[in-house]
Parts: structure tokens; sequence; C-alpha cells
């Protein structure tokens, strides 16, 4: 199953986290976030991939600050036929 990939609408918070430090970075509006973790319909924290990076995102955040699932083919012309 491919991921989901969400476009954000807004400035949007995400954890970074290593072994021993948290940090909150803010991802920018237009950024694109892969889901690789997690229900977006749910609670708590979805896992998001970002530049190479794995971040937690709340998963209400993402739903309210994002648009559309731009992995669906229907969002490229080249896919319809």
């Amino acid at each position: 199953m491919a991921e989901r990939v969400v476009k954000l609408s807004t400035p949007t918070m995400a954890i970074q986290s290593d072994k021993e430090h948290l940090r909150i970075v803010t991802l920018p509006a237009e950024a694109m976030v892969s889901i690789v973790d997690g229900d977006i319909n749910g609670t708590g924290f979805v896992k998001i991939r970002y530049m190479d990076q794995t971040l937690a995102m709340y998963a209400k955040d993402l739903r309210n600050r994002s648009e559309d699932d731009i992995s669906d083919s229907r969002c490229f012309d080249d896919a319809q036929g």
C-alpha cells in the first residue's frame, strides 16, 4: 500500500525526537508530508515523513491543516484518461 501524501495548508508544528531529546519544529505551509504510521482520522499522534525526517504530528492538526490526499491518482493530469 502506498503512503498517503498530504499538503499542509498552514504552518504546522511537529515533534522531532532522538534518543535523548524532543524538539518542536514548524513545517511550512505548502509542505508535502507522507503519513507513514497512524490514522489521520484517529486521535493522538501520526508518524509522518518530511524531507527525510520522521516526525510526529497530532492527527487532528494534520486533518485540519492539510489539503486533500495528493497521492490519489485523480490529482495527476496524466493519470486521467
